[in-house]
């Protein structure tokens, strides 16, 4: 399988020191290179520049596909290449994003989508995590997520 990551949740994940949990959650990852530009672009944060200057072994950075999809055209570059990639890839892929429009996109793309927050809480629920702990890590990062979505997540991370 085939994980691509967008930005948002890389650079949460960075920015939270949580990022070690991205391959535990779902094993190695690939980025396109937009990505890679988006987390060394000097307004990132800080903790994903330092990141992505030595990336560890579990990232891949993939070249850009050289024809982006045409239902990606509203997005950003980083957006767009994640999504085409997966879709190139659609037999053994998924993808991690988290913005609406990209979400969308994928999902009318027929494309498996997951978030930050669920990977929060299979590592919650793996006990890798206090999922308390790292929600209050995620919105100290800036991460926006509605009301509804945290106490879905909070139910979803205490079942067991």
């Amino acid at each position: 399988m085939l994980v691509i990551c967008d930005n948002s949740a890389l650079s949460a994940l960075a920015e939270m020191e949580l990022i070690d949990l991205l391959p535990r959650i779902v094993g190695p990852v690939v980025i396109p290179a937009a990505i890679a530009r988006e987390a060394a672009h000097p307004a990132a944060p800080a903790a994903l520049r330092n990141w992505i200057a030595q990336p560890p072994a579990w990232l891949t950075v993939h070249p850009d596909p050289t024809h982006l999809l045409n239902e990606t055209a509203a997005l950003g570059a980083g957006e767009a290449a994640a999504i085409t990639l997966a879709w190139q890839n659609r037999e053994a892929s998924s993808l991690i994003m988290d913005e609406k429009r990209g979400r969308a996109v994928a999902k009318s793309l027929g494309l498996p989508v997951t978030g930050l927050l669920a990977i929060l809480v299979s590592a919650a629920r793996s006990g890798l995590v206090d999922f308390e702990d790292a929600l209050l890590r995620l919105q100290a990062s800036g991460f926006r997520l509605s009301s509804v979505l945290i106490e879905q997540a909070r139910l979803k991370a205490t079942r067991r």
